[in-house]
C-alpha cells in the first residue's frame, strides 16, 4: 500500500522507521496492514503508528505512550503504537482485525494508572487500546444513587456533571481525580467516602470479549431490564469478578453506586504519639468501622507523610537529603514532629449524616480511642447546605483527603520532591487490622526502605476487616534500578510470611501471581484455562495479572 506521509501533519509516519517498535513475531508489512485496516474504522487521526504521540497529557506534560515511571530501564515496555476508538462497535472491529493479524493489544481507560505501568503493557511492542474518547455518562439516577459510565469518564467529569445541576449525590474518588471511574474500579482502586470500596460499589457491566462479542453482566443480561445498576447478582453464576484486573474482556460500560449527599459532614483526625501505637490505632479504627460508627475507611500517615502534606514551608530541613538522593533521617523528622505537636501516626476519616448522628458518632469514636495514652483529636464539621438541604458537591470545602468526593490533582506536586521528572510506585500488601504480623512487617519493611536510601511514606488504609499497608516510594529520575531492587526485596520479605499485594506494577505481575499458590496455583490455572478458551490467539492484555495464554507460559513463569 502507499505511504501515509503527511496525513497527520507533524506526527511520525511509516517513513520514520528508526523509532519503530514492533510486536514480537510481526513484521513491518503485517503491522502496516493491520494499522491501515484500523485507520479505516476509526480514522487516521485516532491511530498512533509509534508510541511517541497521541496519548493524554501525562504527569510531566508528555503525550507519548509508555511507562512514565520506568524502573527496569528505558524501553522495556515500550508500545508499538495506539488505537483510540470512540464506540463499542469500533472496538468490535478492532478486535476482529487484531485476531486476523495476531496483533497484541493492551487496553486501558485513560492511562492514569500512575505507579503501576501507565500506558504500557507487560510485553514490549504491544499496541495500546486507549479508551479515553469513550466519555459518555449514560445515566445518573438521583433517586437510586447510581451512575452508568463509559471508560473515558474521569472523576472530574462525573463530579462536574453532578455539580452543575446540584444533583444531591457525591462521587467517591481516589487521591488523583484525572483517572477513569471505570478503570479505577476494575483495577480495585479505592476512594474515600462511604462508597470508597469501588469494586463493591460496582453494579453491572458491559464487556466486549476478545472475539468481539458483547455481553452484559447481572441484570443487564435481561433485555430492557431497569435493574442493571440496582441489583448486582442477576441470575446464576456472577461473572463481574472475571473482569477485575483482567485480560478476559474489555469493559465498555459500568454501573457505580454513589453516596446520597448528607446534611452534615465531619472531617476527623486522630493522632497517637508513639511508633508502637500502630496496632492499637488500626484495631480500634477497624472495630469502629465494623460497627458502623466510622462509615468510610481511615488512612494513616507516619511522620514523613505528615511533613510532606504540611507543604513546602515545612520542607526546609529535608532538602539537603533529597538533593543528595538520601533518605531523611528519623531524627530530623522527629524534630519537625515535636515542633509541630504532631503524633507519630495520624488517622484521617469522616462522618456523614445528620448533625445529631455525627455528633453521637464522634463522641463514641473518641471514647474508643481514649484508651491510647496521649491521643489527640481534631474535627472540622460542615453542616447544612445554603439551600437548606443536603450538602451538594459545589458547596463542599476541599480537604487534604477527598472524604467529600471532591477530585483534585494536588498530590502530583509531591512527585517533584526528589527532582524534576520524579516518579512513584506503591508496594501494597494486605493484613488483618489487629495483627502482630502487620507491626513486625512494618519494622522489617522500614529497615529495607531505609537501607535503600528512600523515605518511608506510609499510606496505610484501614477497613473493617483488612489493612492495605501501602508504602509510597517516591524517587528521582535516576533511581529506577534502586527502586526495582527495593521492590523485589519487599516482595520476597512479604512472601516469606504468606503476605502479598492486592495490586502491582506491570513489571511484577508474574511475581505477585506466583504468591497466590494454594493447591499448586489452582486459581491461576483455572483463570488461564478461561483465557485460552475466550482468547485463543492471546491478543488481549497478554500477561496482565500474571495470566498468559498456553504458548507463552513456559518462558514467562
Amino acid at each position: 500500500m502507499g505511504s501515509l506521509s503527511g496525513v497527520c501533519d507533524g506526527q511520525p509516519t511509516r517513513e520514520n522507521e528508526n523509532s519503530r517498535v514492533l510486536p514480537a513475531g510481526i513484521d513491518s508489512d503485517t503491522f502496516d496492514k493491520a494499522f491501515d485496516a484500523v485507520a479505516l474504522v476509526i480514522g487516521e487521526e485516532n491511530v498512533s503508528r509509534t508510541h511517541e504521540y497521541g496519548g493524554l497529557e501525562g504527569p510531566q506534560g508528555e503525550k507519548w505512550y509508555g511507562d512514565h515511571y520506568e524502573m527496569r530501564g528505558a524501553g522495556r515496555n515500550t508500545p508499538s503504537g495506539a488505537f483510540r476508538p470512540k464506540t463499542v462497535e469500533e472496538i468490535q472491529h478492532i478486535m476482529k482485525i487484531a485476531n486476523e493479524y495476531n496483533l497484541p493489544l493492551w487496553v486501558f481507560s485513560r492511562g492514569k494508572n500512575l505507579g503501576y505501568g501507565c500506558t504500557s503493557g507487560v510485553e514490549k511492542g504491544t499496541v495500546m487500546l486507549d479508551l479515553n474518547r469513550m466519555k459518555k455518562i449514560i445515566e445518573v439516577n438521583e433517586e437510586y444513587a447510581y451512575a452508568i459510565v463509559e471508560p473515558g469518564v474521569s472523576f472530574f467529569d462525573l463530579h462536574d456533571y453532578i455539580k452543575e445541576p446540584k444533583i444531591k449525590l457525591w462521587i467517591s474518588c481516589p487521591a488523583l481525580g484525572w483517572g477513569s471511574v471505570l478503570g479505577n474500579t476494575t483495577e480495585r482502586g479505592f476512594g474515600y467516602t462511604q462508597y470508597g470500596e469501588h469494586s463493591q460499589a460496582q453494579c453491572g457491566m458491559e464487556v466486549v470479549l476478545p472475539n468481539g462479542e458483547i455481553i452484559r453482566s447481572g441484570m443487564g443480561a435481561m433485555e430492557n431490564s431497569d435493574m442493571w445498576a440496582l441489583f448486582k447478582g442477576g441470575y446464576g453464576p456472577s461473572i463481574d469478578g472475571l473482569f477485575f484486573q483482567s485480560n478476559l474482556g474489555i469493559v465498555t460500560k459500568m454501573g457505580i453506586h454513589l453516596q446520597p449527599a448528607p446534611r452534615h459532614f465531619v472531617d476527623c483526625e486522630v493522632s497517637v504519639p508513639n511508633e508502637e501505637d500502630l496496632l492499637a490505632l488500626t484495631s480500634t479504627i477497624a472495630r469502629l468501622e465494623r460497627s458502623g460508627v466510622i462509615q468510610n475507611h481511615a488512612s494513616i500517615s507516619n511522620s514523613y507523610r505528615q511533613t510532606i502534606f504540611a507543604g513546602p514551608d515545612t520542607w526546609g530541613p529535608l532538602f539537603p537529603y533529597w538533593a543528595a538522593r538520601k533518605a531523611v533521617p528519623y531524627a530530623v523528622l522527629n524534630d519537625i514532629r515535636e515542633a509541630k505537636g504532631w503524633g507519630f501516626w495520624k488517622a484521617e476519616f469522616a462522618l456523614y449524616g445528620s448533625q445529631h448522628v455525627c455528633d453521637a458518632a464522634w463522641r463514641e469514636a473518641k471514647e474508643a480511642f481514649e484508651v491510647i495514652p496521649g491521643v489527640k483529636f481534631n474535627a472540622t464539621p460542615q453542616s447544612e447546605s445554603t439551600l437548606g438541604g443536603p450538602l451538594v458537591p459545589s458547596e463542599m470545602i476541599k480537604g487534604a483527603i477527598p472524604h467529600s468526593g471532591l477530585p483534585v490533582l494536588d498530590p502530583l506536586e509531591l512527585m517533584k520532591i526528589r527532582g524534576k521528572g520524579g516518579a512513584h510506585t506503591c508496594f501494597s500488601p494486605l493484613f488483618p487490622p489487629n495483627s502482630r504480623q502487620l507491626h513486625q512487617w512494618y519494622l522489617r519493611s522500614k529497615a529495607l526502605v531505609e537501607e535503600a536510601g528512600i523515605d518511608y511514606f506510609s499510606d496505610f488504609h484501614v477497613y473493617g476487616r483488612y489493612v492495605i499497608a501501602i508504602i509510597v516510594l517516591i524517587y528521582g529520575p535516576e533511581d529506577g534500578p534502586r527502586i526495582d531492587k527495593l521492590y523485589k526485596d519487599l516482595m520476597e520479605d512479604a512472601a516469606k510470611e504468606s503476605v502479598s499485594e492486592y495490586r502491582t506494577h506491570i513489571d511484577y505481575m508474574d511475581d505477585i501471581a506466583g504468591h497466590y499458590n494454594w493447591n499448586d496455583g489452582a486459581q491461576r490455572r483455572f483463570l488461564q484455562a478461561v483465557k485460552d478458551l475466550t482468547d485463543p490467539r492471546g491478543v488481549l492484555n497478554q500477561g496482565k495479572s500474571g495470566l498468559w495464554n498456553a504458548g507463552k507460559r513456559k518462558t514467562t513463569r
